[in-house]
């Protein structure tokens, strides 16, 4: 009356601060944390998917690999001979691609250290920042900046070595993500490892699949990159690539919000 709070109001504005300040507390809490290391392995199976369908998009149509670097390095040695004829200046494509997965990794290596690489923030962070390389290199081939027939310009017009350059930089980041997942038969990036351990293993065919998990892994891994690779090759039957960045960057933006809701090590959850 007369203006006059009444004091139950003060209360509840005051509770509902004091829940507001919680809360916000709570949501810090929950991005500082670790993620817990389990079940890492089933999203590092996703993104062999995601290099499944970069490499076969991108060498479908730019005749160059970004993920899978021993092949990359045959075509600089091939390019010292000026080899293949037909393609002499596939080197710099390559070559650009293996410093470019290089420098990535550094990057992405050492800021992670510093901001806790298991840390559920820095996790999210890494995963968005290489879907927004994605999107950015789908962006540069819808507007035209880079186009179709960009493979075939060289060394008259260089620019397709821009989205090579962000597409190896963001597979990159999956393996330095797998390292510090501690899921070392899972590279993400490379299957010829995984194809030695697998039939290295003794027990490859006799022990039950609840006994023999990394075998599953790498099974799992390797299927994952031949659809993810067929996937590629079908989107880009036209010669247009845009469809499998735009796809890429979107599953790695999912991988990302799977990762909000991911268990942590300290226990703490958003409500």
């Amino acid at each position: 009356m007369n203006g006059t709070s009444h004091p139950r109001d003060s209360e509840e504005g005051l509770l509902g601060r004091k829940d507001s300040r919680f809360s916000w507390a709570n949501i810090r809490r929950h991005f500082d944390e670790d993620v817990t290391e389990a079940w890492g392995d089933a999203l590092l199976i996703v993104t062999c998917f995601v290099t499944g369908l970069l490499d076969g998009a991108v060498f479908n149509v730019w005749s160059c690999f970004v993920s899978m670097m021993t092949g990359n390095t045959v075509y600089v040695g091939l390019g010292v001979t000026g080899q293949p004829a037909s393609q002499p200046y596939r080197w710099a494509k390559s070559g650009t691609a293996i410093l470019s997965f290089m420098l990535g990794t550094y990057l992405f290596s050492r800021c992670m250290r510093y901001l806790g690489p298991l840390r559920r923030l820095t996790v999210i962070l890494a995963l968005l920042l290489q879907a927004l390389l994605c999107f950015a290199s789908a962006l540069l081939c819808l507007f035209s900046v880079v186009p179709a027939d960009a493979g075939t310009l060289l060394p008259n017009n260089f620019i397709v070595l821009l989205p090579l350059c962000l597409l190896s930089i963001q597979s990159s980041g999956q393996i330095v993500l797998s390292r510090f997942l501690g899921y070392g038969e899972i590279t993400t990036v490379v299957l010829t490892s995984a194809y030695c351990d697998l039939v290295f293993d003794e027990k490859v065919f006799t022990a039950p699949m609840t006994a023999n998990v990394k075998r599953n892994r790498r099974v799992c891994a390797a299927v994952m990159l031949v659809l993810g690779a067929m996937l590629g090759g079908f989107v880009t039957k036209n010669g247009d690539i845009t469809n499998a960045l735009w796809i890429s960057g979107a599953m790695k933006v999912g991988m990302a919000g799977v990762y909000v809701l991911w268990k942590g090590k300290g226990g703490v959850r958003l409500e």
